[in-house]
């Protein structure tokens, strides 16, 4: 398990530096100027070209690689072009709220969609099935950010059950002295129930409207892998030694299904990380998809690499934990290797 998980990770460096080459040459090539737009229309030809010198604009293609790299082996990504504050200590201000709107967006999907899944491989054919092929159709098929504002009509304006907007530590927790930006998860360790659930409320709407498109394919997906298991020979057997339906499910079913359900669940995260811009930028919530829209809008070049930078990161990680979970589920993985 050790040589397979150093393994894994060597192979990871190439594709992240790979990737980091991908991200600056896009991210450069976008059209119009960021000295020029953070001077306005008329600038001075001379302050306008010692902006291009700061901000190594006027160099090669090469140079311009090789400064960027040298800094992120540094952790240093710059700073932004417009308020001059470090992009590193920005990302890690807005790192958290991200963070915990994806997870949590990612647990809902995957809880719901997986009961519901396998509710509809158990009774094809039934009113379940139906409302699963609706829920899948619907996830897939309604855009995030239409879903968002009808979420904030409903329960948020017309009803007034749920915040739909602010995420700091006064209006999550007031009174509580936050140590870090989690403040869900750190409400949790130290037992703030009171936080805890005043944090859940505010990430309840951004968190359902996110989990959308992951939750109609981890229904399908989960649909599928269970009636394929259901229909083999070992499934047979063990009715005929009489095991209930229910241990059958738990024991047997279940726990082959989750091999592509884990899959899909672990792919779903860049769909969430992509997803969280529109999200965000609906819930004016203050994580990293706001910023980096932020940095398109300023054209930041610093702040549009950190943050892709940053999503290709935890992507790569979380395919890893993937793997890793194959080899604890899949007893013949781990005789392979």
């Amino acid at each position: 398990m050790l040589v397979f998980t150093l393994r894994r990770i060597v192979l990871a460096v190439p594709l992240l530096l790979f990737t980091s080459f991908l991200v600056f040459a896009i991210v450069t090539a976008f059209p119009g100027d960021p000295c020029g737009e953070k001077m306005g229309p008329r600038p001075n030809p001379e302050a306008l070209q010692t902006c291009r010198s700061n901000l190594n604009l006027d160099g090669s293609f090469g140079e311009r690689y090789g400064n960027f790299m040298s800094g992120l082996a540094r952790g240093d990504l710059g700073r932004d072009i417009h308020t001059e504050e470090s992009i590193s200590d920005e990302i890690w201000l807005r790192f958290p709220a991200t963070l915990e709107l994806s997870f949590v967006a990612l647990f809902l999907a995957f809880v719901i969609g997986s009961w519901i899944g396998t509710r509809s491989a158990l009774r094809p054919g039934s009113w379940i099935d139906a409302c699963g092929q609706l829920v899948s159709l619907g996830g897939v098929s309604i855009p995030v950010f239409w879903l968002g504002m009808l979420l904030i009509a409903l329960f948020g304006v017309k009803l007034g059950w749920l915040p739909f907007s602010g995420w700091s530590a006064e209006e999550v927790g007031p009174g509580v002295d936050y140590a870090t930006g989690f403040y869900l998860t750190e409400s949790l360790a130290r037992l703030e129930f009171g936080a805890f659930f005043n944090a859940l409320k505010h990430l309840l709407l951004p968190a359902v409207a996110l989990a959308t498109i992951p939750l109609a394919t981890i229904t399908r997906m989960t649909r599928s892998a269970v009636l394929e298991e259901v229909g083999k020979d070992y499934v047979t057997t063990a009715r005929a030694k009489g095991l209930s339906e229910r241990q059958i499910l738990r024991k047997h079913v279940r726990r082959n299904a989750l091999i592509p359900v884990i899959t899909i669940t672990g792919l779903q995260l860049g769909t969430l990380l992509s997803g969280a811009v529109l999200t965000e930028t609906v819930f004016s919530w203050p994580g990293m998809g706001t910023y980096m829209m932020a940095g398109v809008r300023s054209r930041s070049y610093p702040a549009i690499m950190g943050c892709m930078l940053l999503f290709v990161v935890i992507f790569v990680l979380v395919n890893l934990l993937v793997d890793l979970l194959y080899h604890w589920i899949d007893p013949r993985m781990r005789d392979e290797a």
